[in-house]
């Protein structure tokens, strides 16, 4: 499948996805408006909301066609057009979730009611015509205001709280760090690698959610925590060259005693692979695609093998073999794969520890009263967090950037690993940066 037919794909799904989440939205809107105003409140209501689903349906999309053209890099259109085409994904994607709890309660009320007429129908016969009450026209028409009083609070609130999470929550939470303590138990470990420490971040996206101020302060962070080794799995930038520069000019902030270490995502293909890959030469980092970095630590082999992005079809850069080719055969080897479905290959070919990216966590996700609610645990095998098959591990850290909408209830991550081969050893910790 070739790039223009691929990128008409991509557009089609998103496109038929999109407007049926705003289907939904919008039928859930329609049932608020006609029961909690009047006819001629309706109209009024019914034709502010097609003018803003035409307004940001045409800034959503123009989004996708202005990211892999130069007007990308311009202030006006990114403040006017990129960042509000956002906002109003986010918008709609957390009205979506309404509108699907919204749904279900009216199959669970509908079902309620068939059972309460089945039930009146059986009391009826103990209920004389005398017994039963109509309510005076006066109070039946006050109920009817107060029932609609109701509805257009709690209308207002559902519909105006997208916006505050999307603009309040979410400016709060995509800076509030956290710093994730993992100790990894390797009972084979050399005695050189014991408490060998090793910073992992993930998913950048230099851009318009994240300049250059932002990342010198992730950087900052990482290096109060002293490691040993710094490990970027991909996604560095987000969609177009103009964004490489922030990264050049901030990567050799970073400090560690054995280097640092990055690969691709599938973001930096969409900005320039090549841009990208010129830009890291004239830094210290190790760009690792399809390759190896071998060291020697406390006189211990410890490879570093990172693989371009594995997408799909004709997407799939990735070459395991040619980066194990490249280390050194009896090592402990650390893969860097910005995707997580890696990992059952790199199980296979005896890789110790895999860091990856890519899923952000989902962007949304709650923990309530001791239970994670996280979709992306729905969707993807490997979603976020430790795995471990065997004595072979798996890190999905969630990312510190932005993507697609300017949401982000799932805190940023900045992973810091110890290795151990001493059971006692083992903690897990999460501090506020």
């Amino acid at each position: 499948m070739n790039d223009i037919l691929l990128f008409l794909t991509f557009i089609t799904v998103l496109t038929s996805t999109f407007l049926g989440m705003q289907y939904l939205v919008y039928s859930m809107y329609r049932a608020w408006v006609r029961n909690a105003f009047n006819l001629q409140n309706q109209k009024k209501l019914i034709t502010a909301v097609h003018v803003f689903l035409a307004f940001g349906n045409s800034l959503f999309f123009a989004r996708f066609f202005i990211a892999f053209s130069d007007w990308h890099e311009l202030a006006w259109i990114q403040n006017f057009i990129v960042k509000p085409g956002g906002i109003f994904f986010a918008i709609i994607f957390l009205l979506f979730l309404c509108s699907v709890v919204f749904h279900f309660g009216r199959i669970l009320k509908s079902i309620y009611r068939k059972y309460a007429i089945r039930k009146k129908r059986n009391l009826s016969n103990y209920i004389s015509a005398q017994e039963k009450v109509t309510l005076p026209l006066s109070t039946a028409e006050e109920t009817q205001q107060t029932r609609r009083e109701f509805l257009r609070q709690a209308g207002t609130v559902v519909f105006t709280a997208p916006l505050i999470l999307t603009t309040g929550l979410s400016i709060a939470t995509h800076r509030n760090y956290q710093i994730v303590q993992k100790t990894l138990l390797y009972p084979q470990l050399p005695s050189g690698l014991e408490g060998l420490k090793i910073a992992h971040i993930s998913d950048i996206h230099s851009g318009i959610f994240m300049n250059r101020n932002q990342i010198a302060e992730i950087f900052e962070l990482i290096n109060n925590q002293h490691p040993n080794l710094v490990m970027i799995t991909g996604d560095l930038v987000d969609t177009h060259p103009s964004e490489i520069p922030a990264i050049q000019d901030t990567i050799d902030l970073l400090k560690s005693d054995y280097g640092v270490f990055t690969c691709p995502g599938n973001h930096d293909h969409y900005a320039s692979i090549e841009g990208l890959t010129q830009a890291l030469e004239s830094t210290k980092a190790n760009f690792l695609k399809n390759d190896a970095k071998n060291l020697i630590i406390n006189g211990e082999p410890f490879s570093v093998l990172g693989i371009d992005d594995a997408g799909l079809g004709n997407r799939d850069f990735s070459d395991l073999g040619k980066a194990l080719s490249k280390s050194t055969n009896e090592s402990f080897k650390l893969l860097l794969s910005h995707r997580p479905d890696m990992f059952d290959k790199a199980i296979n070919h005896g890789i110790d520890l895999t860091l990856s990216g890519h899923t952000h966590g989902g962007q949304i996700g709650f923990e309530f009263a001791g239970v994670e609610l996280y979709p992306i645990d729905l969707f993807q095998k490997y979603s976020r967090g430790h795995y471990q098959y065997g004595d072979k591990q798996l890190y999905v850290n969630v990312g510190v950037g932005l993507v697609g909408a300017p949401i982000r209830l799932v805190r940023p991550e900045i992973t810091i690993f110890t290795l151990t081969s001493n059971p006692k050893k083992v903690m897990h910790k999460i501090i506020d940066a």
